[in-house]
């Protein structure tokens, strides 16, 4: 089975680059991982040919816990307020029309705090990098077997 994890975000926009900073930590721990800045049709471009796709990206809420997360799966509801412009659920929308929704897709949305300029995510958001990296790598070598895993 083929997986693929998409860690989604901007790396210069302070929390929103806690997508990638999960990405880059499940690479190099041998996961498949990929790093999107969310727009749809690269989203469906990277997750062409897995079964299994695993995203973590950003989301704004009001009022917010930075570093809390939620975890959700199609065909339940994927957090709307984003981070960026575009995203996610319109991602998942345009591959629902055109028949190239992987067979498994899970989400994880990150509450943030600070989405301005700068590279740093903010003491709250880093706070959970790793317990969020942890549950992800727990639910694909559980859920979906990695080779070397």
């Amino acid at each position: 089975m083929s997986l693929v994890v998409i860690g989604v975000g901007n790396e210069f926009r302070r929390d929103d680059g806690v997508g990638p900073a999960v990405a880059r930590a499940l690479a190099a721990a041998g996961i498949p991982a990929e790093i999107s800045d969310g727009d749809p049709v690269r989203l469906m471009e990277a997750w062409d040919g897995a079964e299994v796709v695993v995203i973590v990206d950003a989301v704004r809420c009001t009022p917010s816990v930075p570093g809390r997360w939620h975890r959700t799966t199609l065909p339940h509801t994927i957090p709307a307020a984003s981070s960026h412009g575009f995203g996610v659920p319109e991602a998942v929308e345009l591959a629902e029309a055109l028949d190239r929704r992987p067979e498994h897709l899970v989400i994880y949305a990150v509450e943030v705090a600070d989405v301005g300029f700068g590279t740093s995510l903010s003491p709250a958001v880093e706070a959970a990098v790793v317990p969020l990296t942890a549950a992800v790598l727990a639910e694909v070598t559980t859920e979906f077997p990695v080779p070397g895993h």
